[in-house]
């Protein structure tokens, strides 16, 4: 939707431009309500990751996009989700450097509301990982093989 506005936009087609933005915002609002426990699940399990999980996720993630997008990211309240992803994609014998540029070079991530939440989903697809806990493991639960307590400071600089 964000390209078919520009498009129109360029070509001074108002009515077109404004009703692809109109359907961006919806697009927007149905995101919103369908990953709202999705990513929160994500992002729950990202706060249990060790102190050494952490900082190689963050290594990965400075390792593949530009220094400022990546500290922009570092400073999402989407980082431990997309934590969490990187450790899954690891564990599922994946190289977190190799699938996160292949998920930043998808497309642009410019226009992102968030950025991590974006790479979270494109991960998730890339390397066909769950949405939901594995069953009997409840949604606000660490997985089993961590024993870590969460941190205060869950973000990694």
């Amino acid at each position: 939707m964000v390209a078919t506005r520009h498009w129109h936009s360029t070509r001074h087609h108002e009515q077109q431009a404004d009703a692809a933005r109109r359907a961006a915002e919806h697009l927007r609002a149905a995101y919103r309500v369908a990953a709202a426990q999705p990513i929160a699940v994500i992002h729950q399990r990202g706060l249990y990751l060790t102190v050494p999980q952490q900082h190689r996720q963050a290594t990965a993630l400075r390792q593949t996009l530009p220094p400022a997008l990546a500290e922009q990211v570092l400073a999402e309240p989407g980082w431990p989700a997309l934590a969490a992803t990187l450790a899954d994609a690891e564990a599922a014998g994946r190289d977190p450097v190799a699938v996160l540029t292949e998920a930043a070079a998808r497309r642009e991530l410019g226009t992102a509301t968030s950025v991590s939440e974006v790479l979270v989903w494109r991960l998730h697809h890339l390397v066909d990982l769950p949405l939901q806990p594995a069953p009997g493991q409840p949604a606000s639960a660490p997985p089993p093989a961590r024993s870590a307590r969460p941190t205060q400071q869950h973000r990694t600089r």
